[in-house]
């Protein structure tokens, strides 16, 4: 039976992968990304089934209203995926602030702020599914490269089992490695001009 995804970081790499499988298979996507031209191709060949919604993790208000908006229009959302994210390498002394921050901001802060924004909905249409997508950069360290917020995830995982009450819904963890998708080729050495899938 088809279903409605929500999928953040659908622009590219796994999430544009998982956006146009589940298309393919007759499921309805609301595909986020900061840019909404983006998926144009996408949106001519899946006009009725696909709904292309702009949000930027680095706000925590952009995503409150997507999230909200995707539930109002489409009357039910069945799966969430938190998916965006981004690497930034570089010696640790050598990143800035900035860099730093919007890394966290992206893909740690901005998981928990969709997953906050998604509960309450989850809990009110009775339940649900959250999928987060994180990297294996939680459990190995690379050289010259930032994996707290992989760590964050894994602990954002653990409260969430315990915390969500009697909410019928399902977590689910998946750790993705950089061979089969174009996360590597896309991180970013630094960041030098602010832009973000």
């Amino acid at each position: 039976m088809p279903k409605r995804w929500f999928i953040t970081g659908a622009s590219s790499g796994l999430g544009l992968d998982m956006t146009r499988q589940l298309l393919a298979k007759g499921h309805k996507v609301v595909a986020t990304t900061r840019r909404s031209d983006a998926l144009a191709q996408l949106t001519q060949d899946y006009r009725e089934r696909l709904d292309v919604v702009r949000l930027d993790l680095v706000e925590p208000e952009s995503i409150t209203s997507a999230v909200g908006s995707a539930f109002q229009r489409h009357g039910r959302i069945d799966v969430v995926v938190s998916n965006a994210g981004y690497g930034l390498f570089g010696a640790a002394e050598e990143l800035t602030n900035a860099e730093i921050d919007r890394q966290i901001a992206t893909n740690l802060t901005g998981s928990i702020h969709l997953i906050r924004a998604a509960l309450p909905l989850l809990r009110r249409q009775g339940g649900g599914r959250i999928v987060q997508v994180s990297s294996e950069g939680g459990q190995i360290a690379y050289p010259g490269s930032l994996s707290r917020d992989q760590v964050g995830h894994r602990r954002l995982r653990r409260i969430r089992r315990t915390g969500s009450g009697s909410l019928r819904h399902r977590l689910h963890y998946r750790r993705a490695g950089t061979d089969r998708h174009e996360f590597r080729s896309q991180s970013r050495p630094r960041e030098t001009d602010g832009c973000l899938r």
